[in-house]
Order: C-alpha cells, then sequence, then structure tokens
C-alpha cells in the first residue's frame, strides 16, 4: 500500500468508524466483541485496500466485510450475538446508505446532534437512558430501583427515543440550512 493510500484510508476509517460500530452494535450483544470485530473490520479492510474502488463510498464497503465476520463469529459463539437473517442486515443497510447520502448529514453530525439533545433532556429522563444505554440495565432492573412497572420503564424509554429522532432530525436539519 502506497503512503498516499495508506493516509487515504487511514482518513476514511476515522470518517467511518461510528457508522461501522454502530452498525455492529445492531447485530452484537457484547460490547468487547463488537471491540474485536470492529478491529478485525478494519485489518482486513487494510489487507484488501487494493481491491477496494475509491470511486466508491468506503461505508458500504466495510458494512459488508464487517456482516461478514460477523456471520462467521456467530457461528462460533452464538450466545454473544443477536443473530439476524439477511433481510434484517438488509434493512439495517438501507438506513445506514439512506443517512450517508444526505448532504452535509453525516454520522458526526447526528452523534453530536444526540449529545446536545439528550444533555437538553430532564435529569430524571437523562439518567433514564444513562441505566438503560450506557449500563446496559434491562426495564426490570430499573423498575426494581425505581418502583415503577417495567411496562412503564420501556413506554417512556419509547417516547424518549421519539424525542430524541425527532430532535436530531430538527438539530442536522437547522445544521445544513
Amino acid at each position: 500500500m502506497t503512503d498516499r493510500s495508506q493516509k487515504l484510508f487511514e482518513t476514511l476509517v476515522r470518517e467511518n468508524e461510528g457508522m461501522l460500530t454502530s452498525y455492529l452494535h445492531a447485530f452484537v450483544r457484547d460490547s468487547g466483541t463488537v471491540d474485536d470485530l470492529f478491529q478485525e473490520t478494519l485489518i482486513t479492510a487494510w489487507r484488501r485496500f487494493d481491491d477496494f474502488d475509491q470511486s466508491q463510498p468506503l461505508g458500504p464497503w466495510l458494512r459488508g466485510i464487517a456482516f461478514n465476520l460477523t456471520r462467521n463469529a456467530a457461528r462460533k459463539r452464538a450466545r454473544d450475538f443477536l443473530v439476524v437473517g439477511d433481510d434484517v442486515a438488509e434493512i439495517v443497510e438501507g438506513a445506514i446508505a439512506q443517512v450517508e447520502t444526505l448532504p452535509g448529514d453525516t454520522w458526526r453530525d447526528r452523534l453530536k446532534a444526540l449529545k446536545q439533545c439528550v444533555d437538553n433532556l430532564p435529569e430524571r429522563s437523562q439518567r433514564l437512558i444513562e441505566e438503560r444505554y450506557e449500563a446496559g440495565e434491562s426495564a426490570e432492573t430499573i423498575s426494581v430501583r425505581t418502583g415503577l412497572q417495567p411496562a412503564t420503564i420501556r413506554k417512556r424509554l419509547q417516547r424518549l427515543r421519539q424525542t430524541l429522532a425527532e430532535c436530531i432530525e430538527s438539530r442536522v436539519a437547522e445544521q445544513m440550512t
């Protein structure tokens, strides 16, 4: 690989790392396994970068490598994976590809908007999001601590996800104007 190709690869990977990590989390439960698959995807991409058509976006190529590695790893360690069929993989791929086609709309833009939107939520809502998505606690575990029913926790999380999705869309649209 030439020095120019190496720098291009590094730049493209930095632009796609958040997307790739999110993509892997869509299929794999264990964060450590996600990290391993992320690294393995980059190593495979590095080795095969000369085969990559540089006139095409890197994201779909990386996701293809990641999905194949995920499927192979799932056969070996089924308990760590949320195994899905090709139909679900196509839906996830389509959703990610749709985001990538919007001008000025990148994963970094969306992550920045998400952080801003979460920061603007009431403290109670922020805490619920942290408990569920950062700490990985189940609705049942949260309900024991809060005294709320698990169904109530799930409904609140559903509403928060909807609120955050609308907030992100609004912030990204503001950035584009």
